[in-house]
């Protein structure tokens, strides 16, 4: 569904993005993750043929993003949520509703969504809270069932219960075989939702792998809690140390087992073994 190939823009001498390499596979949830100003937006823009690449090229749906004709046509099937959108002053949320609902020809889907996003739709939408907004305009992107959806920052502004609902629809929309691409630094939400996950810093990918691999990538968590002070970088089954403040160390262990038996013999007072959270990888790689 989605192709980038060297995929490069600069603003001036300011680096965008470098040289991302990925592709979106239908059916599956791809989340694109990173700090702000990493370049989520800016890959998400070029995708939308709303920028021209420095260099490089995304195809999105078979059609190359610089093909303005094309991807005009492209773009009316693409369920799409940009990170900043606005709305004219003095409409009503059905009046709004309506005159895209004419533009799609028909409501869609729109009553569907708009259950799981209730909304007063006779309100002007300049009365509408952050969150009212983004649920309207998550109701537009999604009524008319499309097969891509490339959304930027979607849960901004929701609050836990509007999260919810959308991490779990979007669950079920891959489910039904749609193909979702998503920029997030939510990693708790993304954990929910997606399949796999590139991440980028500074406008080069740093990471891209399904989700249990990259979970798995630095083994498991092991935080411990010793009766002295120990450095126990050099022991057997010690991937990396994450944290040693004196007696308390969080490291992450590939063979824990033979770790916890060289630890024993040093004292232990308190160990915890968990699988590694998303936020927790997250945090490693970038701090590199």
């Amino acid at each position: 569904m989605i192709v980038a190939e060297g995929l490069t823009k600069f603003y001036g001498e300011r680096v965008g993005i470098v040289d991302i390499d990925f592709s979106v596979r239908k059916g599956e949830a791809f989340a694109y993750l990173g700090p702000n100003g990493a370049g989520k937006t800016t890959t998400v823009r070029l995708l939308m043929g709303f920028m021209r690449p420095t260099r490089g090229r995304a195809i999105v749906m078979g059609v190359d993003s610089r093909d303005d004709r094309k991807m005009a046509r492209v773009r009316e099937e693409i369920g799409y949520l940009a990170e900043d959108f606005s709305f004219p002053r003095g409409l009503k949320g059905k009046e709004i509703l309506g005159y895209y609902s004419r533009i799609r020809g028909g409501a869609g889907r729109a009553e569907e969504i708009l259950e799981l996003f209730p909304l007063d739709l006779n309100k002007k939408v300049e009365e509408y809270s952050k969150g009212m907004r983004q649920m309207l305009a998550l109701a537009l992107a999604l009524s008319h069932d499309p097969d891509l959806l490339i959304l930027d920052e979607p849960t901004t502004g929701l609050d836990p219960l509007m999260r919810d609902r959308l991490l779990n629809f979007l669950r079920e929309e891959v489910r039904r075989g749609k193909t979702v691409f998503f920029s997030s630094h939510v990693l708790s939400e993304v954990q929910r939702v997606a399949d796999r996950i590139c991440l980028i810093k500074e406008g080069r990918i740093v990471a891209l792998e399904d989700l249990p691999s990259l979970l798995s990538k630095l083994g498991k968590l092991v935080k411990v809690r010793l009766k002295e002070p120990l450095d126990v970088r050099r022991l057997e089954g010690v991937a990396r140390v994450l944290s040693q403040e004196g007696r308390e160390v969080v490291l992450a262990a590939d063979r824990y087992s033979e770790l916890l038996a060289l630890l024993a013999e040093h004292g232990v007072e308190d160990v915890e073994i968990r699988n590694m959270t998303l936020e927790e990888v997250f945090m490693h790689i970038y701090k590199r």
